[in-house]
């Protein structure tokens, strides 16, 4: 009886131990906060997306396409910037058009006066957002150039992507 006592009770000290160390493992690797391995990876597959790279005639790539994963709400994200001769209004008509041609559904516009759209991606939506630096002016800080605009595509595997 005594031997049987202590074989449950290692028995049961050692599920604890397990069941701890999992558990540990899981926050680790992104299960509380931040990002899991599978966004991690996914921000890998968004820098791949061909749209990053359509651009009206006039706009030239303005630094290196990035990718990364957001570690505060926990979404992949991929994009690259450019520097747009044009006006703003010919920008977001050209890229509403490419969106609509290439499956992009329209979504609600951004706040700073962007684009907004999603498309299924696998088992996630991705969205695809056109945004302009200029828009988040500190007053202080050295302006950011009107003509510069990005791209951005971001997808997450437990939904909370947005534009």
């Amino acid at each position: 009886m005594k031997v049987r006592k202590a074989i449950v009770s290692g028995l049961l000290g050692l599920t604890v131990l397990v069941g701890c160390g999992v558990t540990g493992v899981w926050a680790i690797s992104g299960g509380l906060y931040g990002c899991t391995f599978r966004d991690e990876e996914l921000a890998d597959e968004l820098a791949t997306f061909a749209v990053l790279d359509v651009r009206p005639p006039d706009a030239r790539k303005s630094g290196k396409r990035y990718s990364s994963c957001d570690e505060d709400d926990g979404f992949a994200d991929a994009g690259q910037h450019y520097e747009h001769t044009g006006t703003r209004e010919e920008l977001l008509a050209f890229y509403r058009a490419m969106a609509a041609k290439e499956g992009w559904q329209p979504g609600r516009d951004r706040r700073d006066d962007g684009l907004c759209f999603s498309k299924p991606y696998g088992a996630v939506t991705a969205y695809l957002s056109v945004w302009f630096p200029s828009s988040y002016d500190i007053e202080g800080e050295p302006r950011a150039n009107a003509k510069e605009y990005g791209l951005d595509v971001t997808a997450s595997h437990d939904g909370s992507a947005w534009c």
